[in-house]
């Protein structure tokens, strides 16, 4: 067994921690019944009064894409599925499928923001396999200074 170091900072060796920290739990189901799960590639932009989003979800329907708000907490969860075709059955054109290299394929992403979300303006557009949201910084409470006589 290896033991790898995760010190803040040694993005490296965190990614490989990453990449086989479910090595050895996955080689014991057959692949073909699991669905893959990938890290969603995303960049966050800080607009000012808000950010904006971007999260790349290849082959994934606008109708199998959660994102959950909670505070400054983000939540991404997305899933292209495979169309479940029968190899046996014939097409209606006298196709047979004989060979098929789809799969389905999990995305999740969480992550902290800077700042706290408001609950209301929240936007999300999903194009071209890109979902984009713009989400409004919920703005700072404002305390006031009593002065004491």
């Amino acid at each position: 067994m290896y033991a790898v170091s995760t010190r803040r900072g040694d993005s490296f060796n965190a990614l490989v921690d990453e990449l086989f920290s479910d090595f050895f739990d996955r080689a014991s189901v057959p692949a073909r019944h699991t669905p893959t799960v990938g890290r969603a590639r995303l960049d966050v932009l800080d607009k000012g009064s808000k950010f904006e989003i971007k999260v790349d979800l290849p082959g994934v329907r606008k109708d199998d894409i959660n994102v959950g708000i909670e505070g400054a907490r983000v939540s991404i969860n997305a899933e292209s599925k495979d169309l479940k075709e029968s190899k046996d059955k014939d097409a209606s054109n006298g196709e047979k499928i004989l060979f098929s290299e789809r799969q389905s394929t999990r995305y999740a992403r969480s992550f902290e923001l800077p700042a706290e979300i408001a609950d209301d303006g929240a936007e999300a557009r999903f194009e071209d396999g890109v979902l984009t949201l713009s989400l409004p910084k919920r703005s700072a409470n404002t305390s006031k200074r009593i002065e004491i006589r």
